[in-house]
């Protein structure tokens, strides 16, 4: 995860370094502000390293407390996780890293569509505001105040030497789940934004963007690293920005562009209205 945000941050360097100061918002689909934008958004991934480095000071458990781990004490809706075969398919980080670094790619393929590549520093800067954002939701609002135990720990089978190393404690939320599900509904908002034309049919786009985040948590969930509520919060949380970032941005066109008032002489004489939508 830390590889991620040093990527974003690079990439925001260099974006601020060749951005404008200010855009046109003539035929724009979405209207930035580069003077906010652009230092809120390296200010979030700021503020990640710092959350990050409360996760490296997180205490770690003793054996007293692995071992008093019952789990009947887990929520019913979750206890599936702690009641697997074992061990774990070989190649599972793998795959769900995979699955990470995949999904946090899909918004380049946006730049497919000649309309939306046009707006390419926009739509670029969005994400990277996205996934500062997301990432932000994920470290301060959950392991760095959150301890919750990660379903491995459970297994008797597991080493005793991944029980008492660091990370055992945070289960709470999947980042990689709530970061693939802000990058796959970022694509299909924007994508939708740009083709208003599709109606209706934008909700495959949505329905898609499922696909992603549920792979990559299904993945987690086999490999003993989150509870079910873990990766439904993790979507949640990851849909929610993916969305609500380029819906703040979006260009509402007020009445006096879409009303049209023209008066007209002739046999009769009147006006003509018309509104577009």
């Amino acid at each position: 995860m830390k590889r991620i945000v040093l990527l974003l941050l690079i990439g925001l360097l260099l974006i601020e370094t060749n951005g404008q100061n200010s855009i046109s918002t003539t035929n724009k689909v979405y209207k930035l502000n580069y003077k906010i934008d652009l230092p809120l958004t390296g200010s979030m991934f700021a503020l990640n390293f710092l959350g990050f480095a409360q996760l490296d000071k997180k205490p770690t458990l003793d054996s007293l407390k692995i071992i008093s781990l019952n789990k009947d004490d887990i929520w019913s809706f979750d206890r599936r996780a702690v009641n697997q075969s074992f061990p774990e398919p070989s190649n599972i980080y793998t795959i769900s890293d995979i699955g990470l670094w995949t999904s946090y790619a899909l918004p380049v393929l946006l730049f497919l569509d000649n309309e939306i590549r046009k707006d390419w520093l926009d739509i670029t800067i969005m994400y990277f505001e996205t996934q500062a954002i997301n990432l932000n939701i994920y470290v301060w609002g959950g392991p760095v105040f959150t301890k919750r135990i990660r379903p491995i720990v459970y297994y008797e089978e597991s080493s005793w030497k991944y029980k008492l190393g660091k990370e055992t404690t945070d289960s709470f939320f999947s980042g990689h789940v709530s970061m693939a599900a802000g990058a796959s509904f970022f694509m299909a908002k924007v994508y939708s934004d740009y083709h208003p034309e599709l109606g209706a049919k934008k909700w495959l786009l949505y329905s898609a963007a499922i696909i992603p985040p549920a792979f990559v948590g299904y993945c987690r969930y086999k490999g003993y690293m989150h509870f079910p509520s873990d990766i439904l919060i993790g979507a949640v949380v990851g849909a929610a920005v993916g969305i609500s970032v380029p819906h703040i941005h979006k260009i509402t066109r007020k009445m006096d562009d879409n009303l049209s008032i023209v008066p007209f002489t002739g046999n009769y004489s009147g006006i003509s209205i018309s509104m577009r939508f």
